[in-house]
């Protein structure tokens, strides 16, 4: 992005946050956000580019969860398949721990990604948690020599499609402007819920 001036990026990005967060991505405006900041529109266009790049700078916090993922499941898939065991339960725990720390740390991000993006953006977003737990959970899978899935019974559509479902679920509590305590309580219902299905597996 072009050199900031003084006191327009912070206008910008408050206003471009309650123009998306009301009308959506299809219906805001960004002479309605230039109007609103104080600002012209090509002041915008320098700084982002264009509407989606605006949109993509608001939403870019929510690639912290994706990061977390990719670094947490390739040390977790670096232990010997007996730590994998152990630290089942630990990892997950804080990974889901993190996952409401960073949501409702960055809040407004994660509600305009599920709620007011648009095309494909929030499933691209889903597609890309869900085949990095998809990859993991097959290898541990297998590595623990689940029966399972060497008698074919739990493959990798199976599994995409209960992942897939999980973490669209997961998102609910966004989508419904839970407070972080309820979203704690939530989360925890649906774990327990996909856990005692996934523990005929392991």
């Amino acid at each position: 992005m072009a050199n900031r001036i003084e006191g327009y990026d912070k206008k910008i990005i408050d206003c471009s946050l309650k123009e998306f967060l009301e009308k959506g991505y299809n219906d805001a405006s960004l002479r309605n956000i230039a109007s609103a900041a104080g600002v012209s529109t090509s002041t915008i266009y320098t700084r982002f580019k264009d509407k989606e790049g605006l949109f993509n700078y608001l939403i870019a916090p929510t690639n912290k969860f994706i990061d977390y993922m990719e670094k947490t499941l390739l040390n977790y898939g670096a232990m010997s398949i007996e730590e994998q065991k152990d630290e089942y339960d630990n990892i997950s725990d804080e990974g889901f721990d993190k996952f409401i720390e960073l949501v409702y740390e960055d809040y407004p991000a994660y509600k305009l990604l599920v709620s007011c993006s648009h095309g494909d953006t929030f499933n691209n977003y889903l597609e890309k948690i869900t085949s990095l737990d998809v990859d993991y959970t097959m290898k541990f899978l297998k590595d623990i020599g689940s029966k399972a899935f060497y008698n074919e019974e739990l493959d990798e559509g199976f599994c995409h499609v209960v992942s897939t479902a999980f973490y669209s679920a997961l998102f609910h509590c966004v989508e419904h402007d839970m407070t972080k305590e309820e979203a704690g309580k939530y989360i925890n219902k649906l774990r327990n819920f996909y856990q005692r299905g996934w523990s005929a597996y392991f």
